[in-house]
């Protein structure tokens, strides 16, 4: 009853800070491929094309080519689907959902000079889009042998060498509110382990040298990791674009995006002796932003399209909510629990990104197409909720020294079978977003208690589809896999011995889309 009082008065006067990290920059950062069936089933190549609504997002002066005014919607399926080894161990989970990709309204509108056969601008078309840019869904199991290496050695190589006191909550009186998550050393990691009995103290004569794991020193663990992700970014777009002399297109976009993020994961460790750990940590990030994305394409000849376009960085303000559970049997057996109001607003500034594209034109038989995408994300700053940067000044350094500029490859094509039915392929390539350098560094005075990363390797688009189109409507499918590469570490631990390294486990996500897009032409 005494711990409990104590942690209860720790939890109302926690004053330990709490810092976001590069994992979820990244997260907050990158979109995906998705928008009407036509657009995925050539992997996104649409940037020197324009004429399909989701190629307004990558290149507005894509709006410029549309003709008639459309309305369109789609629907898209995602069957989600996640294996993982972890030494020789493997394990496999899935999750299922249903969603709409795209709603857009276009308006074509000729100008007098298209009507009086002048040359100059012939068009002057307005969007209205919802598109969504990212779908979090997702579920993981990750599985291992009985190891050596536990989660206990990382937690008392954080802990460093505090003193005793320091992490004894009875020798606090039960009234007081003079806690030890006042100590600006310590985390609630930390006080969390030693509440738990996973720690022990390393002595040197009288003099405190280090914390360790309580575990003996050949008794090894069996460790699993379970993931749950929901949520998703979704924009709000206004559009204009103009025609001009039908050889020359620019458009620019005012694009409003909202994040919603939740992610569940449980870390749990069985010990071969007896007992065992559970690490649970609940995360959830809002957020809302702006930014204008500027386009142009070009048509020097009639079988040849140029596109290229600049997306300003989207300038965010999050929330972010994160607690942490610790349950325990070790020598006795327990709970406890960090702040479950742990509510941190902040300001991120998303990556600047250039497109540039081109296509092909097969007489009226198709078109390949290819389109380049760089993204600065070296180029991301956390911000606090006034706008200062030092703030954050060690979680920007991380992402300088820790990321990769990526860049994506997106190739496609469409052959028209007859005048009425179309098929359609595409691949592409994202290359990797984190480096060797890549690892979870957690502040030393941090309420949060997910010590666990992803390094991410490559991405790679396999698409393929078909569409049907009448005079004033049509109808397209595709099918589009998405396979992410990412190495799961359960906690940094570069810095300990080589004795307690962890060995990291491959996941492979693969996520399948069946995608359905109808518009109408007005």
């Amino acid at each position: 009853m005494k711990r409990v009082i104590i942690l209860t008065l720790a939890i109302l006067m926690a004053y330990i800070t709490s810092a976001q990290t590069v994992f979820e920059a990244v997260k907050s950062s990158q979109t995906d491929i998705l928008g009407t069936a036509r657009y995925m089933s050539v992997a996104g190549a649409f940037g020197a094309l324009g004429g399909d609504v989701s190629s307004i997002k990558d290149n507005p002066a894509g709006l410029g080519i549309f003709r008639k005014s459309e309305l369109t919607a789609t629907v898209d399926a995602q069957m989600q689907a996640t294996s993982a080894l972890w030494g020789t161990k493997s394990a496999t989970d899935s999750k299922y959902s249903v969603g709409v990709n795209n709603l857009t309204l276009v308006l074509a509108g000729k100008t007098w000079r298209a009507e009086s056969g002048y040359a100059g601008l012939v068009n002057s078309n307005f969007s209205f889009s919802y598109n969504k840019l990212r779908n979090f869904n997702r579920n993981m199991v990750v599985k291992n042998n009985s190891v050596s290496q536990s989660m206990t050695d990382y937690l008392g190589y954080f802990t460093g060498n505090v003193t005793e006191n320091s992490l004894d909550w009875d020798k606090y009186p039960q009234n007081s509110y003079d806690t030890p998550y006042q100590n600006p050393d310590l985390s609630w990691m930390s006080v969390m382990a030693n509440y738990g009995g996973l720690l022990k103290p390393v002595y040197s004569g009288a003099v405190l040298q280090e914390w360790a794991s309580f575990l003996n020193v050949s008794e090894k663990v069996t460790p699993s990791y379970m993931l749950q992700e929901s949520g998703g970014i979704n924009e709000y777009s206004l559009g204009w674009s103009g025609n001009f002399s039908n050889r020359f297109f620019l458009g620019a976009t005012l694009n409003l995006q909202y994040l919603n993020y939740q992610m569940q994961s449980t870390y749990d460790e069985r010990f071969s002796a007896n007992g065992g750990m559970t690490l649970k940590n609940t995360l959830s990030t809002s957020g809302a932003g702006a930014n204008v994305n500027i386009g142009i394409i070009a048509v020097p000849v009639d079988f040849i399209r140029l596109g290229a376009s600049i997306h300003t960085p989207m300038f965010y303000t999050m929330q972010q909510l994160n607690y942490s559970t610790l349950d325990f049997v070790t020598g006795f057996s327990g709970s406890t629990q960090t702040p479950t109001d742990n509510y941190v607003d902040y300001q991120l500034q998303t990556p600047l990104q250039f497109n540039v594209s081109t296509a092909f034109i097969l007489d009226k038989k198709g078109f390949i197409s290819a389109e380049y995408v760089y993204n600065n994300y070296k180029g991301m700053k956390l911000l606090n909720i006034d706008g200062d940067s030092h703030a954050y000044s060690y979680e920007n350094e991380d992402i300088n020294t820790m990321l990769e500029n990526a860049r994506t490859i997106k190739i496609g094509g469409e052959y028209r079978v007859t005048d009425n039915f179309s098929l359609r392929a595409g691949f592409a390539n994202t290359s990797n977003l984190t480096n060797t350098n890549v690892a979870k560094i957690l502040d030393v005075k941090t309420v949060r208690a997910d010590p666990e990363y992803f390094a991410s390797n490559s991405i790679n688009y396999a698409t393929f589809g078909l569409g049907y189109r009448e005079k004033s409507w049509y109808v397209d499918l595709a099918f589009v896999n998405k396979t992410i590469n990412e190495d799961y570490y359960a906690y940094n631990s570069n810095s300990l011995n080589d004795n307690y390294k962890v060995t990291p486990a491959n996941v492979r996500t693969s996520n399948n889309n069946v995608v359905a897009t109808f518009g109408i032409k007005f």
